[in-house]
């Protein structure tokens, strides 16, 4: 796994934050480094696919990056006539995962688009997993996803979203951030690759609290949603059609 070393004794402009070749090479070490649960996350989407996948039926990756949740997806799903649809507006990353499985046993095929998701039709899904993709997605344009992820959802059927999300309360904000920063010193950033990375990201990625993410699944018709984990500023999110 190569050293996410991007933004170490680089000058770095406000929002030049992009999935390009640089961030693919180095990206599954930046996950693990920047994003508490990671790991738990991926199982979590193991099991649940297990729980949910149904036959003949689609599940979708939104925002797929290197496909580690399509795999956690493929390694849940036990359920004949299933396929994985994996999206990501990022070539890098496509083609990147593309190589990466050409020489694996699929017990589940995955089938790689480069698109931006919002051009994506979803149908006959028994799963839909997002993670950490709709804080790059322009507030806006947001709900519609929900809702045409909704919509395309099998009676049953799961939705997953992981974000990086904000409190309402100032005083919350403050306690979460300062633990998800100490958790990136202690795996070998220095301050300095930790602002870095935060001015890169200006405008680019932009979070939401948690009422507003739930405040959306209602509107798209979940009745059924809750908080599965939270870790520090991080929350993932179930919702069952």
């Amino acid at each position: 796994m190569q050293k996410d070393k991007i933004y170490n004794n680089k000058i770095v402009k406000a929002g030049s934050f992009e999935f390009n070749d640089e961030v693919t090479d180095v990206f599954p070490d930046m996950l693990q480094r920047s994003i508490p649960g990671y790991k738990t996350t991926l199982k979590a989407i193991e099991y649940l696919a297990r729980k949910f996948s149904q036959e003949n039926s689609l599940c979708y990756d939104l925002g797929c990056s290197l496909g580690a949740s399509s795999l956690s997806l493929m390694k849940g799903i036990d359920k004949k006539g299933c396929k994985i649809i994996a999206i990501d507006q990022s070539k890098a990353m496509t083609n990147k995962f593309k190589e990466n499985i050409k020489t694996k046993k699929l017990s589940t095929p995955i089938e790689i688009i480069n698109e931006n998701i919002t051009n994506t039709k979803i149908e006959n899904a028994s799963i839909v997993v997002m993670n950490y993709t709709l804080q790059f997605i322009p507030k806006n344009e947001r709900q519609g996803i929900i809702d045409k992820i909704y919509n395309g959802l099998l009676e049953g059927g799961l939705f997953f979203i992981s974000e990086k999300t904000k409190s309402d309360n100032q005083e919350f904000n403050e306690i979460t951030d300062k633990l998800h920063h100490n958790f990136k010193i202690e795996n070998s950033y220095s301050e300095m690759e930790i602002e870095n990375k935060k001015t890169s990201l200006e405008n680019i990625l932009i979070r939401d609290d948690i009422q507003t993410h739930k405040e959306r699944l209602d509107k798209s018709g979940f009745l059924e949603h809750e908080i599965l984990l939270k870790y520090f500023n991080f929350s993932s999110f179930i919702a069952i059609k």
